[in-house]
């Protein structure tokens, strides 16, 4: 299904995103597009694997989006803030009594969604491998689904569910228990076969898998910060938490920063460390999974984009440089909505 504004105006777009479909040895790939609200251009290519049979993909094939993931866990955390429940300056220690309190020191949510805790955990103990604030790291997601379970009494999937998923009517959204037919399976060119990655529905695992579309819903839902069709879903103030930038002021200037782990563009970032295209205007925010899957949100520009992809480990595999990538892509959004 395709739909444009103006005849070949994601023509580079999506002529890229082949090329990269196909140096990634990805079977499938999408993107899609709103603007204004509207979904304005969708296109889908390839299969949900090599193997024979496998089914074409369209608007409701699910694909793991790994990291992307992370952003559904921040809003969790942002709802149960904004409920009171938890505080973005509470220390980790007050959460996690079974590790070492003088390790974990005055580190607190705040540095846990901003990845600058400068912690290692590791079963049952944790380390520290830089000082806090100082610099980045990899994110956290099943450390804050701990903290938020904790606090609530509840799982990500229960508060997502019940705040988001269920009132928007989202069925190809959703941590996989089992397989079925609209599954996107990963594909790894060190294994001759095609993998699921099932788990648990708690929300702190990485088999969380949503369609093109129902991402593109998602970043959406956070532009309009809470609004969908015409409805309020959740207040603005906690679309305001998770998308503006809450790094410490200790964090290096030439660092990445963040909102509730989405990356945010915020003035003088290195080029080296930063997921955002350079076109991309301040204020933009964007989320990158291990498949190629993202999400990017425009506010200047009043638009949304996704792109998904099903390549596992394709920079160790074949050299593929995720970060030049996702530059290029964000930057050929805008050129693509300058021509629309």
């Amino acid at each position: 299904m395709n739909k444009t504004l103006k005849k070949d105006s994601f023509k580079d777009l999506t002529t890229y995103t082949e090329k990269v479909r196909r140096d990634m040895k990805a079977s499938g790939s999408a993107v899609v597009i709103m603007k204004n609200n509207k979904l304005v251009y969708e296109w889908y290519s390839g299969e949900c694997h090599f193997e024979q049979g496998a089914k074409k993909i369209n608007y409701d094939s699910r694909f793991n989006v790994y990291s992307v993931r992370v952003t559904y866990v921040g809003l969790a955390i942002a709802i149960a803030v904004n409920e009171g429940l938890l505080n973005l300056d509470d220390r980790l220690s007050y959460y996690l009594n079974e590790f070492n309190k003088e390790t974990l020191g005055e580190t607190t949510i705040r540095h846990l969604l901003t990845r600058c805790t400068g912690l290692k955990f590791e079963n049952s103990k944790v380390y520290r491998s830089f000082d806090l604030g100082t610099d980045i790291e990899g994110k956290k997601p099943e450390i804050l689904a701990k903290i938020l379970y904790k606090a609530t009494g509840k799982t990500v999937n229960e508060i997502l569910l019940k705040k988001v998923f269920t009132p928007l009517h989202w069925t190809n959204t959703g941590w996989v228990t089992e397989g079925n037919n609209n599954l996107v399976c990963d594909i790894d060119s060190s294994k001759g076969y095609p993998t699921l990655r099932i788990g648990s529905n708690l929300g702190d695992e990485r088999n969380l898998y949503v369609s093109a579309r129902e991402l593109a819903y998602w970043g959406n839902l956070h532009l309009n910060k809470g609004e969908f069709e015409g409805r309020t879903i959740l207040s603005q103030e906690i679309f305001e938490l998770t998308t503006s930038v809450r790094s410490p002021n200790s964090l290096p200037h030439q660092l990445p920063k963040f909102g509730f782990l989405w990356w945010v563009k915020d003035g003088d970032v290195s080029v080296s460390y930063n997921e955002l295209g350079s076109e991309l205007p301040d204020g933009s925010y964007q989320i990158l999974g291990a498949s190629g899957c993202s999400c990017t949100v425009i506010p200047e520009y009043n638009a949304v984009a996704v792109r998904m992809s099903n390549s596992l480990n394709a920079h160790e595999n074949l050299g593929f440089d995720y970060i030049k990538d996702i530059q290029m892509f964000g930057n050929l959004i805008i050129s693509s909505l300058k021509n629309s």
